[in-house]
């Protein structure tokens, strides 16, 4: 099945103050098999390296 018939599956992590799990819970969604998947990282505000973490992988 290619990508196109594959359903869209929507992958989202609320975070606030995460740096200390954020790399491995983005590697660990990352590792998946399916390929037909958005991520979407919901920054609340944090105030550490959360954010700079993030856009490391955009």
């Amino acid at each position: 099945m290619n990508t196109s018939e594959q359903t869209l599956v929507s992958v989202v992590t609320p975070v606030y103050n995460g740096e200390d799990f954020l790399v491995e819970c983005i590697e660990s969604v990352l590792r998946q098999s399916y390929s037909n998947w958005e991520y979407i990282i919901v920054n609340n505000c944090s105030t550490d390296r959360t954010l700079e973490i993030a856009l490391n992988y955009v």
